[in-house]
């Protein structure tokens, strides 16, 4: 059962509704009074992901409709937390709002339980779109269906791979197993959306579980099995994949990328002229031809533009908590990350890649991220974006480091790189 603190009581909502109703009424005429000249987008998660790349889309167009100008503040890490964190600590007006991707976030809010309720926070303007889960395979891949895959769970471990360990996907993946009857699966959390697709690319992984946006850079290299929504919304970009529930017979939760933009949640109450407002505008944004045009570069197939009001989508966050109270055993392993000492055998893009072979000798390409790696040169951290983009210029075939990384060596995490002495 989702602990009280997760929601208001039945009074207590039926109260705020009743007063926000009351307050409403007044809202017309006020909310033409209301004319901020900027507003403070923060993001709770990295830049240049698909939550970053939607919201400075949707705002280019917005903030034509509101008349304000938009800054984009980056607050990324604890799966969201710093983000919320920050946001809920600002100006609680209309003049901050949030952006960030509900499909994850309301795993961290179960999960860390911050002091805060999200309940008395949290009020979402609406959805800039949607990114469907997928389980996918290699074009090429014997597992020609969703039904294939589950054969062969049956008689062994099928290995699969997903972006985080605190994931909705991780959720299905591991539901599968009692509601399909097949063995427990190998869930691998890769530490990306993008790097789990390179790990079916490269044939580290047999099957994937990923966005649809992210899979479908793939192009025809990759086959998606099923997509893991009541149903499939982008069957012309999935090759007709079926809902993964109808196609199994099972219940499980539906997974996607839930790119949301929130305002404070007191302001129903305090300023509901500004929240009316900023819904009114939103919605025309998001019907603007302009910013359907911005979604497709960025990866949103217009079709996943939907129209979602507060009650919808906090409904969806609901079932992702009741989910996450019978999976919490799942959400408390911790997931290490592995180690290893390599010899590199080349560079690419001036020390963005690393090159070396393996124990078993298998050849790798792993990433050195200025963002995501924590970098050291001879014993030296280096620190900032700038200056690891510049250090990693040092690396050169010979040289040794020490890698951790997530399941594949595709990114790593950190990567202690010794250039002295070689040849």
């Amino acid at each position: 059962m989702v602990s009280q603190h997760l929601k208001l009581t039945g009074l207590a909502a039926g109260t705020a509704a009743a007063t926000a109703l009351a307050l409403n009424l007044a809202a017309p005429a006020q909310a033409a009074d209301w004319q901020p000249k900027r507003i403070s987008i923060v993001l709770s998660h990295s830049l240049g992901g698909g939550q970053d790349r939607l919201t400075r889309a949707f705002t280019k167009v917005w903030s034509k409709h509101l008349g304000a100008k938009m800054t984009v503040k980056p607050k990324r890490g604890a799966s969201g937390r710093i983000g919320f964190d920050y946001f809920i600590s600002q100006p609680r007006d209309g003049s901050v709002l949030l952006s960030s991707n509900t499909g994850t976030t309301s795993i961290m809010y179960v999960k860390q339980r911050p002091k805060w309720s999200w309940t008395e926070k949290v009020r979402f303007v609406g959805l800039m779109g949607i990114d469907p889960g997928a389980i996918f395979v290699l074009s090429s891949s014997k597992f020609k269906s969703i039904q294939d895959v589950i054969a062969e769970a049956k008689k062994r471990t099928v290995v699969t791979g997903l972006s985080s360990w605190d994931s909705l996907e991780n959720m299905v993946l591991h539901s599968l197993p009692k509601q399909a009857g097949i063995k427990p699966m190998q869930v691998i959390s890769i530490g990306g959306g993008s790097d789990t697709v390179t790990a079916v690319l490269g044939k580290h992984l047999e099957v994937g579980f990923g966005k649809v946006s992210n899979i479908g850079k793939g192009g025809k290299k990759v086959r998606f099995l099923a997509v893991a929504m009541d149903e499939n919304p982008v069957a012309g970009l999935t090759g007709n994949a079926p809902a993964l529930d109808k196609a199994l017979g099972t219940k499980t939760v539906s997974v996607a990328s839930y790119r949301s933009m929130i305002a404070p949640g007191e302001l129903a109450q305090t300023h509901p002229d500004r929240l009316k407002k900023l819904k009114t505008t939103f919605e025309a944004a998001k019907d603007d031809p302009a910013y359907i045009k911005l979604a497709k570069k960025v990866g949103l197939d217009p079709k996943l533009i939907v129209d979602w009001d507060h009650a919808k989508i906090q409904a969806g966050v609901e079932q992702f908590w009741a989910s996450y109270q019978d999976n919490s055993n799942l959400f408390k392993t911790k997931v290490k990350a592995a180690k290893a000492k390599v010899v590199l055998t080349g560079v690419k893009s001036k020390g963005k890649y690393i090159l070396f072979t393996d124990q078993a000798g298998k050849k790798w390409k792993t990433r050195i991220h200025r963002r995501a790696t924590k970098l050291w040169i001879d014993g030296k951290q280096i620190k900032g974006q700038k200056d690891i983009k510049e250090a990693r210029k040092a690396l050169k075939k010979g040289h040794t480091c020490e890698i951790t990384y997530m399941g594949f060596p595709l990114r790593a995490r950190t990567a202690k790189c010794t250039t002295k002495g070689a040849s």
